[in-house]
């Protein structure tokens, strides 16, 4: 693949971001805070640092659609960053990562900048995967998803992945946004998981960001 392997080396500087008091406490610096943002999707309770994303999201959109590239800056998104993945879509039609938080590199181990978002090349779900990601551009939508990451000894870690879309900038690449959070709080001692690994999936749910959903996300939802 590429990429860059480590050990589960954490660095003094990242210990903080990896707290989980730290991670509930993180808070996008906007004007309102989260006043209005919903707090479930569907039967789904959204974890704090994701609707702190939401609510980043939807301060930056403001009456547009959604939020263009050059709207992600980080003064907003300060303490979000250790978490967030950024995604563009390539001329090629692959989903790459452009940013992959320092929190999130220390907890997998890699950092997956530069890469796809698809590791594994060919599993049962991937072409819903697929679809899942691009229907957030193909009608104006977020999607939620829950997934489990095995780490090398057998620990599981459950994460919550909030996607937001973002409209191409100067480089005309749309763009995905969100954050990865464990579903459950976890020390920083156990914070491990493998995305090299097929991912499986527990759930995925769309987020209505005012434009209702398409039939199609009947089929794609679980």
């Amino acid at each position: 693949m590429g990429t860059e392997e480590f050990e589960y080396n954490r660095s003094s500087w990242i210990l903080p971001a990896l707290n989980w008091s730290t991670v509930m406490k993180a808070r996008a610096r906007i004007e309102g805070g989260d006043e209005g943002v919903p707090t479930h999707v569907g039967d789904i309770a959204l974890h704090s640092l994701s609707r702190q994303m939401f609510a980043w999201w939807l301060d930056a959109r403001g009456s547009r659609v959604m939020p263009v590239a050059e709207d992600v800056q980080p003064k907003g998104l300060v303490e979000l960053l250790p978490y967030i993945r950024l995604l563009h879509w390539n001329e090629d039609g692959d989903l790459v990562h452009r940013i992959f938080g320092s929190a999130l590199v220390a907890a997998s181990g890699i950092d997956l900048t530069g890469h796809s978002v698809f590791l594994v090349e060919d599993y049962p779900d991937r072409a819903n995967d697929l679809a899942r990601l691009k229907m957030i551009h193909d009608h104006p939508c977020g999607l939620l998803l829950h997934r489990d990451y095995v780490a090398p000894d057998g620990t599981v870690c459950s994460c919550e992945f909030i996607n937001l879309p973002v409209s191409g900038g100067n480089d005309g690449a749309n763009r995905i946004i969100g954050t990865i959070i464990p579903c459950e709080p976890i020390g920083e001692d156990k914070l491990k998981f493998n995305v090299t690994g097929e991912p499986v999936l527990r759930r995925a749910a769309f987020i209505d960001i005012g434009f209702g959903l398409p039939d199609a996300v009947t089929e794609l939802s679980v």
